[in-house]
């Protein structure tokens, strides 16, 4: 269950395309109404959701092109263009959304599939993050993918995340978590292998349970619905999440 970062970006693919797949099975079964409808993200729509999925897959096919290639590409010009992009998207129908979705998911992928493994380690633009490998856009595709398909509020929840993913981003969340100012101390414990995960300086509960419930509670997708404490006590007051 522990994840030790050692997985190459091309050894993530399969289980994106499983992930990719469940996710294309509930846009298909959304109908116009649906799509319309609030999902779990305030002031968003489940199809500002779909087109945020899909634009974040054109996004990191420019990053991968840019690693490739050479080009000068960055992930979004700036995060205006990130939100004017999902605004003008969100208005579209469900089939419209779906085949977008499809075919951004495909592309990324397709272009990920063929990436040389020379080219994994190639600085990029990414946006808010400056220059950074491009390794990470397989990864971060998952994330999108697993976790706002949740978002869509169709059955998809933190227990249905695959567990090498859950292993992942557990360890990934609770390393961000502790590089913040504003986390609150405390120690996460997973149940599935009792690893010792100190944040805030790790002064303060131990907060144990399954690592889906940790995961979906660090990230705000559930409510710490089976996490004990030790002491007995509230759940702290985690950050909002980054994804």
């Amino acid at each position: 269950m522990t994840y030790d970062g050692s997985a190459a970006p091309a050894a993530l693919l399969p289980l994106l395309r499983t992930s990719v797949e469940r996710l294309h099975a509930s846009a298909a079964a959304l109908t116009d109404d649906d799509v319309r409808a609030p999902s779990l993200l305030p002031g968003w729509t489940r199809a500002h959701v779909l087109t945020h999925i899909a634009r974040s897959a054109d996004s990191r096919t420019r990053l991968l092109t840019a690693a490739r290639t050479g080009a000068d590409l960055a992930q979004y010009d700036d995060e205006a263009q990130r939100e004017r992009e999902i605004e003008e998207g969100a208005v579209r129908p469900a089939a419209e959304l779906a085949a977008d979705l499809r075919g951004a998911l495909g592309g990324f992928l397709t272009t990920a599939a063929e990436h040389p493994d020379t080219a994994w380690e190639v600085p990029v633009r990414w946006l808010g993050g400056g220059m950074r490998p491009v390794r990470g856009a397989v990864g971060s595709m998952l994330r999108e993918v697993e976790v706002h398909h949740t978002d869509l509020g169709r059955g998809h929840r933190p227990a249905d995340w695959p567990l090498f993913f859950v292993a992942r981003e557990l360890a990934t969340t609770a390393a961000g978590l502790r590089e913040r100012d504003d986390a609150p101390g405390m120690v996460l414990i997973a149940d599935e292998d009792r690893v010792l995960r100190p944040v805030g300086g790790g002064r303060g509960p131990r907060v144990s349970g399954p690592a889906t419930a940790l995961l979906g509670w660090l990230t705000g997708r559930a409510d710490g619905h089976g996490l004990t404490l030790d002491p007995p006590g509230p759940l702290p007051d985690v950050p909002a999440w980054r994804s």
